[in-house]
């Protein structure tokens, strides 16, 4: 019987937070005081353009850090 290790398996597990750079956190902060915070909100709070937020968001959703629940227009960020 061949046993893989553990970290071939889940080689992320419990090192999510260390992906994370200060415009990461600062995103994850403002979405868990505010879910219905929108993108120029963010723009002006991080003080950086729409698409390095955007960029953000999209890196957030793609490692599963937020979720978009509900229409863009009428829903809201869930950090997960």
């Amino acid at each position: 019987m061949v046993t893989i290790p553990f970290e071939k398996i889940l080689p992320d597990v419990g090192d999510k937070e260390k992906n994370l750079n200060p415009t990461h956190e600062l995103i994850l902060r403002e979405m868990r005081n505010n879910p219905n915070i929108t993108q120029p909100q963010l723009m002006e709070i991080a003080g950086i353009g729409k698409t390095a937020i955007q960029n953000n968001i999209s890196f957030l959703r793609k490692n599963g850090y937020i979720k978009r629940v509900g229409s863009n227009k009428n829903g809201y960020w869930q950090v997960l």
